[in-house]
């Protein structure tokens, strides 16, 4: 007996010994062992889902900033009151403004009056300017005979004293009266080219006091109109709606806090928000969209695509494509909405119908862009091309290679995915 049961512990201790032998060496196998899943291609529907973001804005908005240094002279309404468009807000003391007003009206007339008296002149100063160099050229001309005729005198004065006929005294005097004349000639000549300079540069000079006068009608012109916009400027609403932000008083300066004025129309509640062009020229007005809110996201709404631009640009951020922006009504909103809420916005784009679809962890792809499945048929695998259309979160569309009910492999070995087929055990793989 003792000798059976020695035999019995020691053939135990050789089966536990195997065994642990045996699974170390399994243990260190399966992961080239793994098991594989394999499922079907089926038939559905898909779809693109943009997940986008925004924020709950009113339909329309009016802001009407007060400038500080104008004086409320009284106010018509109050904050949380609802506003027809034309209701007029506020009236602003416009008492400084009308004087300054009046000011360069004033200021206005007697500038054109200068300018219209400079058009009408130019007849007048150019018939002026022409007689006074017509003056300039006789009293040059009689210079110049002067001045010939004491040329002459001198000559005869010359001879005569050298026969002494005529004295000393005599000649100076003659020589004298000669370079007066020629001095009078002389200046007589500058005062003619100065004339003719002077209806010369006549064109230029009133040209540019024309000039002068056009800008400060102008400069003036802007000045009145800045100070009529002062008076009753923005003091009306442009839209209905609701009066979200006034802080105004009766005769008091408004302060840097309190100047802007809000007005919401809160008749229905829209959603701004930007997409990709590519995705763009999928979006088509009347489009639904499913938002939820932040902290809201027990309750789904339903939105409309009410506007797309006609535009892209680009966005303000690291995005280097150009971006379009689209309008989304919330079409029943409720008391839980407010503006400013934050919003999550799922769009689905180019819905297709009764396609074949397969899981995407099922698709492998050569250094080419060629895409492949292992399709699954009496314990073998066997890679086959295929044409993939779009994806939709874990599914992607067969266009070409699949039809509904092939079975193939979700998630094939990397070791295998450069061979064309491979046999299957229910304990793993084996490469042939």
């Amino acid at each position: 007996m003792k000798t059976k049961y020695k035999v019995m512990i020691s053939a135990a201790a050789i089966i536990a010994i195997t065994a642990a032998s045996v699974f170390s060496i399994a243990a260190e196998k399966l992961p080239q062992y793994r098991k594989i899943t394999v499922t079907q291609a089926t038939r559905t529907t898909m779809g693109q889902t943009l997940n986008l973001q925004g924020y709950i804005e009113p339909s329309a908005k009016q802001e009407i900033v007060v400038e500080t240094n104008q004086k409320v002279a009284e106010v018509y309404v109050q904050e949380g009151q609802n506003i027809k468009a034309g209701d007029v807000l506020f009236k602003l003391d416009d008492t400084d403004a009308a004087y300054k007003l009046k000011s360069e009206q004033l200021s206005l007339k007697a500038v054109q009056s200068e300018l219209n008296n400079l058009i009408k002149s130019e007849n007048r100063v150019k018939k002026d300017m022409n007689y006074a160099i017509a003056q300039a050229e006789m009293q040059y001309k009689n210079s110049k005979d002067d001045v010939q005729a004491a040329k002459l005198k001198y000559s005869q004065n010359m001879e005569l004293f050298a026969q002494g006929f005529v004295t000393k005294e005599e000649l100076d005097a003659s020589t004298k009266n000669l370079e007066k004349l020629e001095g009078q000639a002389k200046l007589n000549e500058l005062q003619l080219d100065k004339a003719r300079e002077s209806l010369k540069g006549y064109g230029d000079e009133r040209q540019h006091q024309i000039n002068k006068l056009k800008n400060s009608i102008e400069l003036i012109e802007m000045s009145i109109e800045s100070l009529n916009s002062k008076i009753d400027i923005s003091t009306k609403a442009l839209i209905d709606g609701k009066v979200t932000s006034f802080k105004l008083q009766n005769n008091q300066y408004p302060f840097l806090e309190n100047k802007k004025i809000e007005i919401y129309d809160l008749s229905k509640y829209v959603i701004n928000t930007y997409i990709k062009q590519n995705e763009a020229v999928q979006v088509v007005v009347g489009q639904k969209a499913s938002i939820t809110i932040t902290g809201l996201e027990e309750k789904t709404y339903l939105g409309t695509v009410a506007e797309i631009d006609e535009t892209a640009a680009m966005p303000q951020g690291g995005s280097k494509l150009p971006m379009v922006k689209i309008k989304i009504v919330v079409d029943e909103p409720d008391q839980n909405i407010k503006v400013g809420f934050e919003t999550k916005i799922k769009l689905d784009l180019n819905i297709r119908t009764d396609v074949v679809a397969i899981n995407f962890q099922g698709i492998v792809e050569d250094q080419n862009g060629n895409k492949f499945v292992y399709l699954f048929k009496d314990n073998k695998a066997v890679r086959k091309h295929i044409e993939t259309g779009i994806a939709d979160g874990f599914m992607v569309e067969v266009i070409e290679g699949l039809i509904p009910g092939d079975q193939y492999i979700i998630n094939p070995p990397e070791r295998v995915q450069d061979e064309t087929s491979f046999k299957l055990w229910s304990w793993g793989y084996e490469l042939k």
